[in-house]
């Protein structure tokens, strides 16, 4: 009984209303980095950066592959992330865009770390992108587990890291420009240290609003025993 009770209290049937600021903020990255990485797959080679083009014209499929079904990652994950996506009257439309989700990050994760073997820029973004990669995968795996499992909690919070790993395709681009600026145009240490920054803080940053006791208020629905 004391069981329920507690289950209740965390699960809250009135989601906020209002989408909120941060969430627009990344919907207008979401939206620019997920136009940007399609261009390779409708372009092709022509699309290829000069440093970058060698390694994808070896592995064409790979890379359609990647700057495919990350845009496709990139979106659904955002838009589920919305409150209002946690209402009951959308749940079946949450599970959807859930599960074609998870397709697309594991599909991004094996072609990310395909591509990782060959990144450009030596060892260490090798390294970045294939823990990336790796991550990305077991984040998202483990957040289905946990929903399997029916455990709420757990999956949002492993659907949370996963996002935040998905999130690197925005944060790659962000510091990269920085980093050039900063290294007075020069592509490859700026490339090196973008590597690391476009995952590593947003991983940590997750991990602190987690242990914060980050809630996003749910709704579920009737028949759904939730832990």
């Amino acid at each position: 009984m004391v069981e329920r009770v507690e289950v209740r209290a965390a699960i809250s049937s009135k989601p906020p209303r209002r989408v909120p600021v941060a969430w627009w903020c990344a919907a207008v990255f979401v939206l620019a980095i997920s136009a940007y990485s399609l261009r390779y797959v409708v372009l092709g080679d022509r699309a290829y950066e000069p440093d970058l083009a060698p390694s994808f014209r070896a592995r064409p499929l790979t890379v359609m592959a990647h700057t495919l079904f990350g845009p496709i990652a990139l979106t659904l994950g955002l838009v589920n992330l919305l409150p209002a996506m946690r209402q009951r009257r959308r749940w079946l439309v949450h599970r959807w865009l859930g599960r074609i989700y998870l397709i697309a990050s594991i599909v991004l994760g094996l072609a990310g770390l395909s591509l990782s073997l060959h990144a450009f820029g030596g060892p260490g973004p090798r390294t970045a992108f294939g823990l990336l990669a790796l991550a990305t995968i077991g984040t998202s795996l483990m957040g289905y587990r946990s929903i399997r499992a029916r455990n709420v909690r757990q999956h949002r919070e492993w659907m949370l890291r996963s996002y935040a790993l998905i999130f690197a395709a925005v944060t790659l681009r962000i510091w990269v420009p920085i980093l050039i600026t900063a290294y007075q145009g020069q592509f490859v240490p700026a490339y090196r240290w973008a590597a690391w920054l476009c995952w590593v803080p947003n991983a940590l940053l997750v991990e602190w609003i987690i242990r914060r006791g980050w809630q996003p208020q749910f709704a579920a629905p009737e028949g759904f025993a939730a832990t």
